[in-house]
This record gives structure tokens, sequence and C-alpha cells, in this order.
């Protein structure tokens, strides 16, 4: 078990034993527990040092002696033969003698050893390696130094592995978790790091090693020799820590081994002793490292291994509050099924409790591995599955797919498959994006629940709220009146707090305002223009990914544009996983890179945004074919006006409106005009109310009209939509020859960035006959390449992205973008690989 460990460094070490080795002679004990690295330090001293080295090894269970003897040319026959020993060294003098192992000497060996240790020849050094425990036999020595090697440090651990993985440096929680499971030696590192290839899945191998390597055969067959020579009260002893996997007081290891008293006491000692077992805290006593408890393990017969588990499971089950995770596993490892299913069960409640969802719900996937469990058990578990996932994870997909498959075992109805509808549902619906899906699943459980009044509350409020679905929202307020009548008869927290939440999603989607906590409401009012300061949302990841879209849109709304690319970027990596809330973004996305003049991406956004949202979110899906260019409206205007979504749909009725007028449509623009003025005057919903006096201001313009729409918007901070209400007068003025209203919105949106909207303002000041302001601060190029266009175009013809431009010229990607397409167009090409032949 030799430790070729080059890495760790061991400076102060090496001076003390060069310091010995300067010396005219002397006994250097190098002292430290197997795997260290004493062996390594030796041949590093050993290779600097200008006088030749001789080196033998003990063996356990054979003789050293004769390899000593034929070192110094004595001959085991000589009568005087200690006498032949110090001639012979004498002899060869100087010269440095290493006996590697001497705990594992035979007697006869070791007394040669030490008589060598007593009487050492000018110019001789003898250097021996031995564990702690060989040191008490005693030397008698005048000159001794005694080198003592510790185990590696996390710091020193960390190094070790970036020597070994090519230079990738572990995370430092990782290097920890090395360090733990090795004890710091460097054997156990490199044996944990011998299979790791460098590349870009070394953190992932590193933590499977950690799980899935098994012990060396060296260290197997060390083990197995050192315990034969202990009394087997110190094997049951070693046997039962092996057993519970972490350090554990003395009371525990004895009830696991069947001891008790001075015997235990005393068998521990003898186990401290010998290396076998460390006391890792005060009291509290383990293996070295992983990998001698794995070879433990390894010796064990599956019989006995079978019963330790159940005493250990016994054990724990005395402790309180008892570690019901630790109980479950020995339980199961031990055969006894009903203590693990009970404890099992406990573990993942008690993780819940405490907030840590992720590890719960890691706990129940592995339980429903257990294919032995009945139907209503596994049931049980994957409805508890759901509804933890529900709240915080990222593995909707796995859980959908583990709830379907237990729901499919067994097609009796009844409550039990009811809830697990319901949790199905719920992800489907809530998570997964899956309307069509969730909704089937969660009238199918509505049927089933009889008896269940909180399930059905829980399942009633998710139906009736009127973002989501096809139903009339008349349905959909008997639904949610059923549910409020229902979940009166429940004392479940968790299904009130969900029945509250969908209320105030109902009541916030018809314009009323609801204070409700949450990352929904908060959503939903951000929608409808309320003041929201997004704090105190919950900080699970659903609630964390709904919150960072509604700031997005906040902010794109406000015309905070100069770090919006950025602010996407971070809330898609919170969204992963979850396609209602990435539709958001790819909403926000594609608006504004419309607005940029991005039409072709923007346009292919927003289509994908109401493909995906045809059954909701109805808010979102309004909103994303208000901005889509050519998009249909009146489908979507009918489920507006079926559902009475009007206070989050003011974007579609603006579009809407603003068509029917270019068509000459009067009378069907005001007639909708006054419904949506109508269906807004009592909601509480600033935006709304922007919204429809700019309507109004559309059917019937003035000026006075298009400012007070325009003076909404700004009350709101909605300077981007502030914005397009004074396009909208800019045109109404361009009507009767005033052009300087619109100029002055074009040069407006060129200082957002919204250089798209600009260029349409100017669009239609040529079509009225009017001169197009050019851009401030700009010269022209026409169809020549700018300096900055042409440096760009020729990085983009070497392969980089956009991005990596962006960072090489200290300029934001949209410009970039924008740069690129001016190229595009100005060269008549439509691929970076045709940009090359035309620079």
């Amino acid at each position: 078990m030799n430790a070729p460990c080059v890495e760790a460094r061991r400076d102060h070490e090496l001076e003390v034993l060069h310091d010995a080795l300067g010396k005219e002679a002397g006994l250097i004990l190098v002292v430290g527990e197997s795997g260290v690295g004493k062996t390594h330090l030796l041949r590093q001293v050993a290779s600097q040092h200008s006088v030749p080295w001789f080196i033998t090894q003990c063996l356990a269970g054979t003789s050293s002696l004769d390899a000593v003897l034929e070192v110094l040319g004595v001959d085991a026959a000589d009568a005087d033969r200690r006498g032949a020993v110090l001639r012979g060294l004498e002899r060869l003098g100087p010269i440095v003698l290493a006996v590697e192992d001497l705990q594992w000497a035979d007697p006869e060996t070791l007394r040669l050893v030490r008589f060598i240790a007593a009487r050492i020849p000018s110019g001789v050094h003898l250097v021996v390696t031995c564990r702690p425990e060989a040191t008490e036999r005693g030397f008698l020595a005048e000159r001794v130094t005694e080198v003592r090697l510790g185990p590696l440090d996390a710091g020193e651990v960390q190094a070790v592995a970036a020597n070994h993985l090519d230079g990738h440096v572990l995370s430092p929680a990782l290097a920890e978790e090395l360090t733990r499971h090795s004890g710091g030696l460097p054997f156990a590192v490199l044996e944990f790091l011998r299979t790791i290839k460098p590349g870009s899945a070394v953190e992932r191998d590193v933590r499977r090693a950690l799980v899935e390597t098994p012990p060396p055969v060296a260290l197997r067959a060390s083990l197995g020799i050192r315990m034969r020579e202990v009394p087997e009260s110190c094997r049951h002893v070693v046997r039962a820590a092996a057993v519970l996997t972490t350090a554990a007081p003395e009371y525990l290891l004895g009830t696991v081994a069947g001891l008790t008293g001075p015997t235990l006491t005393a068998a521990i000692d003898h186990a401290l002793t010998t290396g076998l077992l460390h006391e890792q805290r005060p009291g509290l006593y383990d293996h070295r490292h992983t990998l001698a408890r794995r070879a433990v393990l390894a010796m064990l017969p599956p019989d006995e291994l079978r019963r330790l588990h159940r005493q250990a499971a016994r054990a724990l089950m005395a402790i309180t509050p008892p570690p019901h995770a630790r109980i479950a596993e020995h339980a199961r490892r031990g055969g006894l099924l009903g203590t693990w299913l009970t404890h099992a069960e406990l573990a993942p409640d008690h993780l819940v409790a405490a907030g840590n969802l992720m590890a719960a719900a890691d706990q129940l996937t592995a339980m429903l591995q257990v294919s032995a469990l009945p139907w209503t058990d596994r049931a049980r578990i994957a409805t508890k599955l759901g509804r933890t996932t529900l709240v915080d994870s990222n593995r909707w997909g796995d859980v959908i797919a583990v709830l379907g498959g237990v729901l499919a075992e067994s097609d009796i109805a009844g409550v039990t498959r009811g809830r697990l509808r319901l949790a199905l549902g719920l992800l489907l619906h809530d998570r997964a994006g899956d309307i069509r899906s969730g909704r089937r699943e969660l009238c199918a459980a509505v049927s089933e629940l009889d008896g269940d009044p909180g399930s059905i509350a829980w399942a009633l409020s998710a139906l009736a709220v009127p973002t989501h679905g096809g139903e009339p929202i008349a349905q959909q307020r008997v639904w949610m009146r059923q549910a409020r009548s229902l979940v009166q008869e429940t004392v479940d927290g968790s299904t009130r707090c969900a029945v509250r939440t969908n209320e105030a999603r109902f009541r916030l989607a018809t314009g009323e305002l609801d204070p409700a906590p949450g990352a929904e409401a908060a959503g939903a009012r951000a929608w409808l223009g309320q003041r929201q300061t997004f704090a105190d949302v919950g900080t699970d990841r659903y609630s964390r990914a709904v919150v960072a879209a509604a700031q997005v849109r906040v902010a794109f709304a406000a015309a905070d544009w100069a770090t919006l690319e950025e602010r996407l970027t971070r809330a898609r990596v919170a969204a992963e996983g979850l396609p209602l809330v990435l539709a958001e973004l790819d909403l926000i996305d594609g608006r504004h890179r419309l607005a940029r003049g991005d039409v072709a991406t923007g346009k292919g956004l927003l289509e994908t945004v109401i493909t995906r949202t045809s059954l909701g979110p109805l808010p979102l899906h309004a909103a994303a074919v208000a901005a889509c260019p050519d998009a249909v409206h009146e489908h979507c205007l009918d489920v507006v006006r079926r559902k009475g979504l009007w206070a989050a749909s003011g974007d579609l009725v603006i579009q809407v409106c603003t068509a029917l007028m270019r068509a000459d449509r009067v009378e069907d623009a005001t007639q909708l005009a006054d419904e949506f003025a109508e269906a807004v005057g009592d909601v509480n919903a600033p935006a709304a109310a922007a919204a429809a006096a700019l309507v109004d201001a559309v059917v019937r313009p003035s000026v006075a009209a298009f400012q007070q729409a325009a003076a909404q918007y700004a009350a709101l901070g909605w300077r981007y939509y502030e914005c397009l209400a004074q396009e909208q007068l800019g045109g109404y003025l361009l009507t009767q020859g005033d052009a300087e209203h619109l100029t002055t919105i074009a040069r407006n949106y060129d200082a957002l960035g919204a250089r798209g909207d600009g260029e349409r303002c100017r669009g239609a000041l040529r079509a009225a006959g009017h001169a197009a302001p050019r851009k401030r601060g700009r010269r022209g190029y026409n169809n020549k390449l700018s300096p900055r266009e042409l440096e760009v175009a020729q990085l983009a013809a070497q392969g980089l992205t956009n991005r990596e431009i962006a960072v090489q010229l200290n300029l934001s990607v949209s410009t970039i973008e924008d740069h690129i397409t001016s190229t595009f167009r100005k060269l008549g090409v439509s691929s970076r690989r045709a940009l090359g032949p035309l620079l």
C-alpha cells in the first residue's frame, strides 16, 4: 500500500530527514499510519542522498532476517552473527540501512534491528519505517530522530488531485469530501482517483468513485492479517463500526457488537492501539477511511452482515429522535421490510419539514425501486414524491414518468388512486406545461377522491384558475366556489395554502386586488401593473424562476434594457425544465428582438410561445399574439371574451383596435374599445386602465387622449409602453401634416436601443413624404461597411460567436447582432461562411 504521492508537500519532514542524515550516525524512525506515504518519503530522500542505500521490507508472516544479513554480507550460520553484522556495517559505511514496515517483522528480525539501533557504527544511519503502534516496542539508541507523517489536509488533497487530473482543481466542497472519505491518506486519495480520466465530467466521476470504488486487494489482505492478530472482541467492534458507516459512540458500537462493560472498553482500546479504528472526534470511533470500512465489510459472510444490520437498526431505534434514514437503510439491508417501510417514509417527512426537499425526493424515489412493495404503499409513496417535487425540484420529467408508471400498475378506482392522479395532474399542469394532460388527470382525480374533501378542493381550485384551460369562466367560478367550501373541511396546511393561492390567481386574473403571498400571485400582480416588490415570495426553485421571469417582464416594460440580455440568461438558467416560465422569457426576448429590428428571430420566438401556450397561461398567449407580426387575433380575442380575461389582455385589444382602424372598420373598433373599457372600468389593474385610455385614443383620436394614455403608462414606470403611446400620437399628428413628434419618437427609440421601432417610425415618415431623421452621431456609409462592421465581419468570418466577438470588442451582444444583420444586408449574404471571400 505504498503511496507514490509526489504532490503531497512534506517540506518539513524532508528537512528533518536531511538534517538527521547529515550527522555522523544515528537511528531515524519514520512513523505514520498505513498509506500515509512513508515509503515515498524514503525514496525521495534516497534519490537526493550521496551515500548508498540498502532497503529491505518486512512482510507479514515471513522472516526478513536473511534479507538483512544478505545486504550486509553476513552468513546466517556465523556463530558470532551479531558481531559480523556490526563489522559488515563498518566495512560498508558510510551507508544507509532502511528497514520498512517494522510492524510486520518477525521476532528474530526485530531483535537484530534493535541490536543494530543500540550500536550504530560511525558513518551508518539506520532508517526504520513503521506504524505508530510499532514504536511501543522501543529502541535503545542515543541518537534517535523521529519523523511523524500525518494525514493531508483538504488543500493538500486538492493539490494531489489536481496533479493526478492534469491540473483540474476540484471544488473546495468536493476536496473536503474526498479528504473525509480518504482520511487524508495519499494512498486512499490516489485509489479513489485511479480510474478518473481528465475531462469535463471530472467532478461527477470523482463523486461516483467515492461511492463505488472497491477496497484494493492489498488493503483487504493487510486488514485480514491484522484482524486475525487481535482478540475476538476487538474484531466485533471493528465490524460493528464498519456496518454503522459513520462515527459512533462506545455504547452504540457495543450494542451492535454485543459487548458491554470492561470487555467493550478493552476491545475499543485495542482497536485504537492497532490502528483498526480511529477516534474521529472525542468519544466517536470509526474506520480511518472509507476503503478500510469497505474492506472489512467485504470480509463478512452475507448472513453475518445481515445480522449486524438488523442489530444496527434496532440499536438506532433506541435513539431520540430516531435517525429514520439510517434505520431504514439498516433495516433494508437486514431484511426487515416492515421496519424499513415505516422509517423510510418517516425520513423524507422529516426532510420536508426541515426544508430539504431535494433529499426527500431522492429518498422517496429510492423507495419506489423496491418492487416488493404492495401497490397501495407504492401509490402513497409516489403521491408524496409528487407533492414534494411540486414544491422544489428540477426533475419534473423524471418524477412524472415515475408517477405515471405507478398509476398504470392498477386500474382500481379509489381515494389512493385519486390522490396519485392529483399529484400527477398538478405536475403536468403547473410544472411540465402539459395543460391538456394535466387537466385530464385533475378531472379524473375529482371523480375518484370521494371522502377526501381537501384533495378535491385542491384539484378543483387548480382547474378553476381562468388563465388556463378552454372552459368558460362561469364553469370555473362554480369550481372555485366548490373548492372554497370543501377546503374548510381539511386541516392539511399545504392543501389550504394551495387552494388559497389558486383563489388569488383567480381573483387577480379578473382584475381584483389580492395580497396573497407567493411567486405566482406576485407574477399575476405584475401583469396588472399593480405595485410589486417581489419580496417574501418563496425561496424554492419554482418560485425563484417565476419571480425572475416577472422581474424581466417588468424591466422590459420599463425599458430598463442595459442588462436585459444578462437578466434573460440568468432567468433561463433558473427556469430550466419549466416550459411555461421559459415561454414567458421567450415572449420578452422575442419582443425585445423585434424592437431592436431582428424581426426573423423575434417572430420565431413569439410563434413558439403562441403554440406552447394555446391552453394557458392565456395572458402570456394573448401578449404573444398581440406582439407577433402577421398573427391572427380573432380566436385569441374570443377566448379573452369567453374567459373575461380583459384585465391582462390590454396589448391584444390595442393591437386589434389599431388594425381595425387601419382597415377603416371604425364601428368594429369602437365597439371593441367600449367593451374593453366597460370590462376594466372597475378592476384594480393600472396597466389595463392605461391600455383602455390608449384604445380610446386610437378609436377617438385626439392629442389630449393620446397624451393621457402616455401619462398613465409613465405613472406606472412603463417607459417603453409610454413610447408606444407617443408613437400612436406621432402617427395621428403625421396625418395632419405634423412630422416633428414622430421624428422625436424615432430618436427616443434609438436612444433606448429600439432601433427596429425607430426604423418603423422613419418608414412612416418616408411614406408620408417627409425626410426621415438620421441617427445622431453616426456617419452614413450607405451600402459600404463601416469600420466597426468590417471589424465584426472579419471576426465572424474567423468562426467567432457573437458572444465571443462582444467580449473581444467590449460591446454588448445585441450590438454585435445589429452589426452582423447590417453586414448581411449590405453584402447580400445570409451566412457567415459567405463573408470571407467578400472581405
